[in-house]
Formats: C-alpha cells, structure tokens, sequence
C-alpha cells in the first residue's frame, strides 16, 4: 500500500538523526533497544487489529501502526549500531561491525519466509508472538548489556598531567595514540618541544 511506504519513508528522513540521539555508548543504547522492543511489540498488535476492522478503520489504524513501527525501528537501528560499536574492544570495531552487518543481511534473508509462516499462517497468535518476542528482546537487552560491560577487561583511568606537563595514569582523552610521559598542551594535545635559542 503506497500510503503505509509514504508514511514509513517520510517519518524515516523527519526522525532518524532526532531519534538516534544519546545512543551513542551501551548503557543509553541498551535503554534505547528496550524503549525500541517494547514500542515494536505494541506495532505487531495494531498490525494484528487491523484484521478484525471494516476497510476504512483498518487502513486507518494500519496507518497508526506504521507510524508506531518507524519509530521503533529507528530506535532498534540506533542502539543496535551503539551497541555494535561500543561493546567492541578498540582493536577489534571493524570485525564486530562485520559481524553485526552479516546478522542484518540473514535476517534480511531469512525474516520474510519465517515472518510469512508465523504471521499470515499464523494469525492473531503469530502476531502476538512476534510482538512478545520483540518485547522479550528490548526488555532484556539492558541487563545483557550490563554483563557484557561487566566482563570487559579493565582500561587505564583517565590521564592526569603533572606540572612538567607529562601524562600518568593513562590516555588523555580523545587521544588514544598520545604516549605516557610525553608533554601535553592545555588541549590534551602532545606538546612539540619548545625551540628557544642557546
């Protein structure tokens, strides 16, 4: 129905950098898949609705559940990319984001035939169950994310700079690449060794 992918894709360009905000890192992220499961599950209900009602209320609320449905995806899409990028370790974002990528592309694969034999075979109760399952996921997501933060090795606190200007006790932050002891600027930056004349 052209006016459900009008909808989906006007609320897609309106929403998508003003709903991705503050998912950035796992712990806002993990909150942001819970709000994105909860508000999927209650999209699969109105979708289910839509079965019980004369044409005109059904494409009305079909239309409501649109507008629910991109919300929550734009939601699933933001903590899911925070998640991916923040729970890998610094040396390793490229292949959890490859990792994530070939998830997305099975699920692209193989989501239509399953959805297809659960929802439309299945009816109101295969609706019911995607919608629990997505409840399931968003609703555990942050205690998963909790664990897996809890079992990252420990990194060096944040650097502290003497009054020689050299850094201890870790990176000065934003500078992953700055090498302890070395002088720094007011910026964090490393210092480059004054030229003055002997």
């Amino acid at each position: 129905m052209s006016a459900v992918l009008l909808t989906n894709t006007a609320l897609t360009v309106l929403l998508a950098v003003r709903l991705s905000r503050g998912a950035d890192t796992a712990a806002p992220a993990a909150r942001t898949m819970r709000r994105a499961g909860l508000v999927l599950a209650a999209a699969m209900l109105l979708y289910a609705a839509t079965a019980r009602l004369p044409t005109t209320a059904a494409v009305a609320l079909l239309l409501i559940a649109t507008v629910v449905y991109t919300a929550g995806d734009l939601w699933h899409s933001a903590g899911g990319a925070g998640l991916a990028y923040d729970l890998a370790p610094p040396d390793a974002v490229g292949a959890y984001q490859g990792a994530d990528g070939m998830l997305a592309g099975l699920a692209r694969a193989v989501g239509p035939a399953l959805l297809t034999l659960v929802v439309l075979d299945g009816g109101m109760p295969g609706w019911v169950a995607v919608g629990a399952l997505f409840a399931a996921v968003g609703l555990a997501s942050p205690a998963l994310t909790r664990w897996a933060l809890a079992g990252r090795p420990a990194t060096p606190g944040p650097a502290t700079t003497d009054r020689a200007g050299r850094v201890s006790g870790g990176q000065p932050p934003g500078r992953r690449d700055a090498v302890p002891d070395q002088p720094v600027n007011d910026a964090g930056r490393p210092a480059t060794p004054s030229r003055t004349s002997r």
